[in-house]
């Protein structure tokens, strides 16, 4: 699977793209001499920890972790993976338009509860902590230790 344009102006030339459930690309991260860039890509939800384990499987050192919007394959925008990010992503952009989506009630009903709870009602970090680990298409860039 290629990058996506929005990701691919963040990876430098001559860097090793790599999807870590790709065993293949596992044995090119490690053929990769000491200090090459690489960039390793996830398009499940969950790909945070997954990439952060493969990393260090790989001897990675991460240097930046990024979060694609809304979707992998539907990237809009890239962002940096950290919590003040994700909150005010939650706080400004999280949101379904009626009648586009199915389930938009639900979608909305879920944005108002995470907005609450990270304006700091209840639960902010636990918020921003599910939905930072949810969202879809991951990126992280390092280099080979």
């Amino acid at each position: 699977m290629n990058l996506p344009p929005a990701a691919a102006l963040l990876v430098p030339s001559g860097a090793v793209v790599a999807w870590p459930s790709q065993p293949a690309d596992g044995v090119r991260v490690r053929q990769a001499p000491a200090g090459t860039v690489v960039a390793l890509a996830d398009a499940r939800p969950g790909g945070r920890r997954r990439l952060r384990r493969a990393a260090r499987r790989l001897g990675v050192r991460v240097e930046a972790e990024y979060v694609l919007l809304p979707s992998w394959r539907l990237a809009s925008f890239v962002t940096t993976d950290d919590p003040g990010t994700i909150s005010w992503l939650v706080e400004s952009f999280l949101t379904t338009p009626p009648g586009v989506a199915r389930g938009h009630r639900i979608v909305n009903g879920a944005s108002r509860i995470g907005r609450r709870a990270v304006a700091g009602r209840t639960g902010a970090a636990a918020v921003r902590l599910l939905v930072a680990s949810a969202l879809p298409g991951r990126l992280v860039l390092g280099r080979r230790t």
